[in-house]
């Protein structure tokens, strides 16, 4: 069950490595289970502080360290060697007692926010009342079971708590949060490879005299098609987000040369957005203003700003509000 608690934590925060450490009186920390880039790290690093999870024992609170490098609660080698650049570490409580740390790495600095931080926090809790339990009952069976039944709640409160911040609560795409972590992903990835992506900006024209004439509720079903289509345009490796308001951004990754695919890509979804269609009893138009930026070499908030002033020059040309 452990191992099973590791993959979902490692899925939940797309973390590259965990571990599950026990505290034994007398002996320090003891590894009771590790997984990817966590088993590169010799088992007396982190009883010695070369981890969060020492500190993190000590103080009784979750530790989440974005560099590890300059950070002075990290001692020794231990993270430098197995090159883990980020750290989450979180209490397993029992009670009033810590029976150990559940401590994740990510091998670049800056991978976890405040919500992959929660979503450890969580996990932990679960398997520390889970491991309280066996000690307390002495019953490995009974063990077993109660912690499967926490884990697997914990983990469907988990995905519901971490899909509430990631997702548009009106159309359901990806929101900006999302967005911003694939953009930096791809640009990571593709670094040193320009126009295999590209970033496409998509503003609609005239939204704001729908919800004035139209009311509210047929504004929001206008968005809600508009993320449809936007969908359906464009391939399952491909994302579609809302930023807000009329205001969609579609990351198309991979191509084979973006310069000419983006161009293809956005003639395709002028046409079907303006493809006339019934929305609460009333036919309309969609018409948007399209700019977008292959990725040569950005970082993503500078491509994503270059996208952005690239679909506001489209909108000035057409005289578009």
């Amino acid at each position: 069950m452990l191992d099973d608690a590791l993959n979902t934590v490692m899925e939940l925060t797309r973390a590259t490595g965990a571990v599950v450490l026990l505290s034994e009186a007398g002996k320090g920390l003891a590894v009771a289970s590790v997984k990817g880039q966590m088993t590169q790290v010799d088992r007396s690093a982190f009883d010695s502080g070369q981890t969060l999870a020492r500190a993190c024992l000590e103080s009784h609170s979750v530790l989440h360290s974005d560099a590890t490098h300059d950070d002075p609660r990290v001692h020794g080698p231990g993270c430098h060697r197995a090159k883990m650049r980020s750290l989450i570490a979180t209490p397993l409580r029992y009670g009033d007692d810590v029976l150990g740390v559940l401590e994740v790495c990510s091998s670049v600095t800056h991978a976890f926010d405040t919500i992959d931080a929660q979503a450890v926090a969580l996990l932990g809790n679960a398997m520390g009342g889970a491991l309280g339990r066996q000690m307390a009952l002495d019953d490995n069976a009974r063990l077993l079971a109660r912690l499967e039944e926490a884990l697997h709640v914990t983990q469907a409160t988990a995905r519901k708590y971490k899909d509430a911040a990631l997702y548009d609560a009106l159309t359901g795409l990806p929101n900006r949060a999302m967005l911003e972590g694939q953009l930096e992903e791809a640009c990571r990835t593709h670094e040193g490879h320009a126009n295999r992506f590209a970033l496409m900006f998509i503003d609609l024209d005239g939204f704001k005299p729908i919800n004035d004439t139209y009311g509210h509720a047929t504004g929001d079903a206008v968005l809600r098609e508009v993320g449809r289509v936007l969908h359906d345009c464009v391939r399952d490796t491909d994302l579609v987000a809302r930023l807000g308001g009329d205001e969609f951004v579609i990351l198309l990754s991979p191509l084979r040369d973006a310069q000419n695919d983006v161009q293809l890509i956005a003639a395709a979804i002028k046409r079907s957005l303006e493809q006339p269609r019934e929305i609460d009893g009333v036919e309309f138009t969609i018409r948007a203003s399209v700019g977008w930026e292959t990725f040569n070499n950005h970082d993503a908030q500078s491509m994503l700003a270059a996208a952005d002033q690239a679909m506001y020059r489209n909108k000035k040309e057409r005289g578009q509000r």
